[in-house]
């Protein structure tokens, strides 16, 4: 991946001359639909532990699988009419699977072109691309070292998804668009020089740029105005990366 092509410069992704992954712009994502477009997404970029519950109600252990499994065993349900917006026109319904017997080396190959083939190092570059520009950390929140830990995590997953769902049922939580939350916070931003209409011709990558670095700079100004009127004690800072202007923001 080049960051200044596919991220600041909006392009494409071009993993082969077979599989692009597209950058889509914020009008796009608006006509395709917010929650729709998220729900793909999710079903690209998330890990066995995202949903552990599911799993441990099926038997599975969250920790024997890969984020490469998951994709193996349900990309080939995701319609055309759903990946596009990431993919365009790659039918993911066309691949069958194939497991080598010598290695058991797990592939998805066209049915029509055995020449297109997803491996599990195709598939870590799409993931990483996407999880890379939605800022979805790379990392797993918690991994359990043994069986009682590992049903407490589950039980405590559990409980928490059903205390959002009672939430959600009783109106203290309302839907809210992300992609609105930010648009609002950097147009209504000193510098930022998109307007509510320009702003939708921008890449969906540079919008969460913008918002990450928006965020952290105003987050550094404060910090760096303590130091200055002597409110904070800059020798006792663990966090040493507030002094430099442009941090990997990425998680």
């Amino acid at each position: 991946m080049d960051e200044l092509a596919h991220v600041i410069g909006g392009r494409s992704y071009r993993i082969n001359r077979y599989l692009t992954v597209y950058n889509p712009r914020l009008y796009e994502i608006m006509e395709f639909g917010e929650g729709l477009y998220f729900q793909v997404l999710n079903l690209f970029t998330r890990k066995p532990y995202d949903i552990a519950v599911e799993l441990y109600d099926n038997g599975i252990d969250y920790q024997e699988l890969t984020d490469y499994d998951l994709f193996f065993d349900g990309i080939s349900r995701i319609s055309p009419e759903l990946s596009c917006i990431l993919f365009g026109r790659t039918d993911f319904t066309a691949f069958r699977k194939y497991v080598r017997g010598e290695d058991g080396r797990k592939l998805l190959v066209h049915r029509e072109d055995p020449g297109f083939v997803i491996d599990e190092a195709v598939h870590r570059q799409i993931v990483s691309y996407l999880r890379y520009i939605h800022f979805i950390s790379e990392q797993v929140e918690y991994d359990a070292g043994n069986a009682a830990a590992k049903r407490f995590l589950i039980d405590r997953m559990r409980r928490k998804r059903k205390k959002l769902a009672r939430e959600c049922q009783n109106g203290r939580i309302l839907s809210r668009s992300g992609i609105s939350d930010m648009i609002k916070y950097c147009v209504n931003s000193p510098g930022f020089k998109y307007d509510y209409t320009s702003v939708m011709e921008l890449p969906l990558s540079l919008l969460y740029e913008s918002y990450y670095f928006i965020t952290y700079g105003r987050e550094r100004d404060h910090v760096l105005s303590g130091i200055y009127h002597g409110t904070i004690d800059s020798g006792k800072m663990k966090n040493k990366q507030i002094w430099n202007p442009i941090p990997d923001l990425h998680k």
